[in-house]
């Protein structure tokens, strides 16, 4: 993680915008994840690509923003991943590609989600091995 500069980050407004997030969505996010989040809010990481399975070169295009007002904020999404009955999330999204795609946390794992087919691949087991996969 020592490599990785985060450019565009929007430091949160309250500081309690993930535990929030967590409450009133019933998931619990990665402590790693969190902590990114809470230092690096809304940040775009350099270097940006990724390689899982047969993908190769996919780009962590950002973070989500947990500030409401924000682009690209996690208020604008997480409502794409409601449980049937809404009381929680089957999936939890974290940041986007350029193409609309997200990376997510499923079962503790970090997962791709194709927006375009609904399809989920995972990636990796923690963030901080997404984090570690980060290439030019």
């Amino acid at each position: 993680m020592a490599n990785i500069q985060w450019k565009y980050v929007s430091p949160l407004k309250e500081g309690t915008e993930v535990d929030v997030m967590e409450i009133k969505y019933h998931y619990p996010l990665p402590d790693d994840l969190k902590n990114c989040i809470q230092e690096h809010n809304g940040g775009v990481p350099v270097p940006c690509c990724f390689d899982f399975g047969d993908n190769k070169d996919k780009v962590f295009g950002g973070l989500l923003s947990f500030n409401e007002a924000d682009t690209d904020s996690i208020y604008d999404f997480v409502g794409l991943f409601h449980n049937k009955d809404k009381s929680g999330l089957t999936m939890f999204p974290f940041g986007l590609d350029p193409a609309g795609n997200f990376l997510c946390v499923k079962d503790k794992k970090i997962v791709f989600y194709d927006h375009e087919t609904a399809r989920v691949f995972p990636i990796c087991n923690t963030f901080t091995q997404l984090l570690e996969k980060l290439h030019d």
